[in-house]
């Protein structure tokens, strides 16, 4: 959050900046401008909280949205302290990685190892080969299909919440220049997140992400297609067509009927 919001809370609470900003990402630019214009006259004519047109006397649609009630008051005057915005912002994260997972469970309680790559995948750059060559990699290592639950779902997307000081741990133990074993990746996750990720999911990217299948994980290309995932493109998901499609498809279905 202090990234986000450039460093501006002070003594655990927002400054008047800093509330402008988030007030113009909640309401008009003329709206947040003018809940702290301090000149604004308390003597209003109730008259001027209503416009004339073709449709009659109507109020005027300046009405604060339930994200700012929820955030600073009715008012809009009350402190958001940094406790409480967090709090917020994890709440809402929350709610939105359990829409994603809830798209690929289905009702389940886990995702399957396939899903889980999927997700990861969706906002990347890769053109449809790559796309479908990191499927067909992880569905030829997967032997037994365990499932990934939404706990370790969260678990990994906060540590993504983290990438930038993974960088940093990476470099710190000059291994962001070559390729990282499993216990290196873990250590490095629990440096920066301070919670280990479980050993069927640490497992699980590197059967996605090991290329030549050593057990060992390329940095550099894991961290560019996790910036990705973290920027949550705006472009469609690669999709492949074609007979490329189809075998994918009929390899898919075929391992899932031999793991019945």
């Amino acid at each position: 959050i202090l990234k986000i919001l450039g460093g501006t809370f002070k003594q655990s609470k927002v400054d008047e900046q800093t509330r402008k900003l988030l007030l113009s990402l909640i309401w008009t630019a003329e709206t947040a401008e003018a809940l702290f214009r301090k000149d604004i006259s308390k003597s209003k004519d109730q008259n001027d909280d209503y416009i004339d047109d073709e449709e009659g006397l109507q109020r005027k649609h300046r009405i604060d949205t339930t994200l700012q009630i929820h955030l600073f008051g009715k008012k809009g005057n009350q402190d958001l302290n940094y406790d409480g915005f967090y709090k917020f912002m994890d709440n809402l994260q929350t709610e939105v990685l359990e829409l994603e997972f809830n798209e690929f469970s289905k009702g389940n309680v886990a995702i399957t190892e396939n899903d889980f790559a999927k997700i990861l995948l969706r906002y990347t750059y890769l053109n449809a080969e790559e796309y479908d060559a990191y499927l067909e990699r992880l569905m030829d290592r997967v032997k037994v299909e365990r499932g990934i639950t939404f706990e370790e779902f969260r678990d990994f997307c906060r540590f993504l919440n983290n990438l930038e000081d993974f960088a940093i741990a990476m470099r710190m133990y000059t291994l962001a220049d070559r390729a990282i074993s499993q216990s290196e990746f873990s250590r490095a996750v629990k440096i920066c997140t301070g919670f280990s990720l479980s050993k069927h999911l640490i497992d699980t990217v590197f059967a996605i992400f090991d290329d030549n299948g050593d057990g060992m994980l390329s940095y550099r290309e894991f961290i560019a297609i996790m910036k990705d995932r973290v920027h949550r493109g705006f472009k469609s998901s690669a999709k492949s067509e074609g007979w490329d499609a189809f075998r994918h498809c009929m390899k898919h279905e075929m391992k899932q009927t031999q793991s019945k």
